[in-house]
């Protein structure tokens, strides 16, 4: 029999954000702008919870409960459910953000200028 030797190549390095990186993203966007405290949000938000880019544009604002229990809820990958707490930063973020955001609570928590689902290059998605 004969045996093929294994295929050669070279693996991507994953690697994560530093502290101090991580600490610096959610100062980027502009909070003056609409989008800049909309990014703010969404940002806060990704790096507390670790959702995928799907998961994060997909969410709506009946996913988050700011009550007694904070947390964001998701439909994940196989379509499990996840839910993750806040953390007191992304509750501020997030309370200022769904009440200068219109539209109701079944759109998406982090819409465009036109109220559409974010798209993964950050436009406007299909629909």
């Amino acid at each position: 029999m004969l045996e093929f030797p294994p295929k050669r190549f070279d693996r991507a390095l994953v690697t994560s954000l530093t502290d101090d990186e991580v600490s610096a993203l959610p100062a980027v966007p502009d909070r003056r702008t609409w989008t800049g405290r909309r990014d703010r949000a969404l940002l806060l938000v990704a790096i507390q919870t670790g959702l995928r880019t799907s998961e994060l544009i997909g969410l709506t604002c009946n996913d988050v409960h700011l009550g007694t229990s904070v947390h964001v809820r998701c439909h994940g990958q196989g379509r499990k459910a996840r839910i993750t707490p806040l953390t007191a930063a992304s509750v501020a973020a997030l309370r200022i953000w769904i009440t200068e955001r219109t539209g109701e609570p079944a759109t998406p928590l982090f819409p465009t200028r036109r109220g559409r689902k974010l798209g993964r290059d950050a436009r406007g998605g299909p629909g």
